[in-house]
């Protein structure tokens, strides 16, 4: 896999690797996956139904966060956030993805305290926007805390 580092002095170094959902799998438990909001067949369910979700919940909560137009989260239920299904599906916009992604990191650093966090971004391919936004976010300095950023392929 292919990895990314930056390094602060002082503080423990991220990596940003990218892995296969195949990968991931045996693993997935060590990890808060940040997907988008989209029930049917999509990393959503992919990850929600595994960890006990119903149909009826997913769609509630991708529902939910479609209709704020914001991040939300399934924390402490499942280790599964989401954003919003039209920066994934309609408007490829960086920026907006950016602002969104760092709002859950900011969640992650207050509340859920994940020190992994796997990106299923997948369309079924990451697209290179997202890939843009998710680097941009994470080597953010005070995400310190994170050990390892996977992103889904």
């Amino acid at each position: 896999s292919k990895r990314l580092e930056r390094h602060h002095p002082h503080k423990r170094r991220m990596n940003i690797v990218r892995m296969t959902q195949e990968v991931l799998w045996p693993d997935r438990g060590q990890y808060h996956v940040l997907t988008y909001a989209e029930e049917g067949f999509s990393p959503l369910n992919i990850h929600a139904e595994p960890a006990g979700l119903t149909k009826a919940e997913i769609v509630a909560f991708a529902a939910k966060v479609n209709e704020r137009g914001e991040t939300g989260s399934l924390y402490p239920r499942a280790g599964i956030s989401a954003v919003p299904r039209t920066l994934i599906r309609d408007a490829p916009d960086t920026a907006e993805l950016r602002k969104q992604i760092v709002a859950f990191l900011h969640t992650n650093r207050t509340v859920i305290k994940a020190p992994r966090i796997a990106f299923d971004f997948r369309t079924p391919r990451v697209q290179r926007y997202v890939i843009s936004a998710i680097e941009a976010a994470v080597l953010d300095g005070e995400n310190s805390q994170i050990e390892v950023v996977a992103i889904i392929e």
